[in-house]
């Protein structure tokens, strides 16, 4: 399943970048974490964060790690669990305004899981949505 967005942000293409990047402001954006771990104190490529999620009343544990970090360019994070891959992808651009933000989710469960994509598409498709609707709300402040 994959989910593209764009927003924007009045904020620095670094600024906004590292804001969605650090998953320690995960939970600050995006209501269906119940909880984040940093593994390391200083964010960069490599960071990696426990984060717990609740999807469909079920809460499902990942290990996302910061895979590519470019600041002020994109970022990509890959989160695993025990029956899902979780790949999040954001590039960043200057406009006149601020910043424009592409974010990519793309989610690959484990088989048969994925026999479902279908029907679960639409539960994630909400998730994404109400978790962009957070970020947009996250860095307009």
């Amino acid at each position: 399943m994959r989910f593209e967005r764009r927003l924007y942000a009045s904020k620095t293409p670094e600024e906004t970048l590292r804001l969605i990047a650090d998953f320690r402001n995960l939970k600050a954006w995006d209501d269906s974490v119940q909880s984040v771990l940093a593994h390391d104190d200083i964010f960069g490529q490599g960071s990696k964060y426990d984060v717990r999620v609740l999807f469909s009343g079920n809460s499902i544990d990942m290990v996302y790690t910061v895979t590519v970090y470019e600041p002020g360019v994109r970022a990509v994070l890959t989160g695993v669990a025990l029956k899902a891959t979780a790949i999040d992808r954001v590039e960043v651009a200057a406009t006149e305004q601020g910043t424009q933000v592409d974010y990519v989710a793309e989610i690959r469960l484990a088989f048969p899981y994925n026999l479902f994509d279908p029907l679960l598409a639409i539960g994630f498709k909400k998730t994404v949505d109400h978790a962009v609707e957070g970020l947009r709300r996250f860095l307009s402040a």
